[in-house]
């Protein structure tokens, strides 16, 4: 793949393979890592991905790093600890009006975090996040059906 064709996708999906990244692991450093290594990856294995497929591709990527990085020994025994201000850069890239659904999607799990992202911010159907996250379809619908439930029960006790 040509450098020139590397920068066009990076300055196209970049924000989407963050924020999905964000969605996995809660954590600004290691989206930022996801995001580096994909695109270096891209350039040292020169990967050929086809046209109209970049996005979804891209994603899939996304998603399979981040599970391997939620695998590894570093998170299994990590402590955890707030991020306050560099959360402040994710919450400003979406508007004012969605800052209570973003808390509370910080708070679901990761699998319906991720699920939820990609359907209701990155558009996907429920057929195409089966194929990027390797799920069956009503598999997805259940983690979109319960991650839909949960928030509404995260959303009303802010309410309370």
């Amino acid at each position: 793949m040509r450098e020139s064709e590397i920068i066009r996708l990076y300055d196209l999906y970049s924000d989407s393979v963050y924020r999905l990244a964000y969605s996995y692991t809660g954590s600004i450093q290691d989206s930022e890592d996801v995001v580096q290594e994909l695109f270096l990856k891209l350039i040292q294995k020169n990967i050929f991905i086809s046209q109209g497929k970049e996005k979804s591709y891209l994603l899939t990527m996304t998603a399979n790093a981040c599970k391997d990085i939620l695998k590894s020994a570093k998170y299994k025994n990590a402590v955890p600890f707030e991020e306050a201000a560099a959360d402040t850069a994710i919450m400003n890239s979406y508007a004012e009006e969605d800052l209570e659904l973003f808390n509370a999607l910080k708070k679901l799990p990761e699998d319906y975090r991720a699920t939820i992202h990609l359907h209701y911010y990155e558009g996907y159907k429920v057929r195409e996040i089966a194929k990027m996250l390797k799920l069956s379809s009503s598999a997805v619908t259940m983690r979109l059906t319960r991650g839909r439930n949960m928030l509404a029960d995260l959303l009303q006790e802010e309410l309370s």
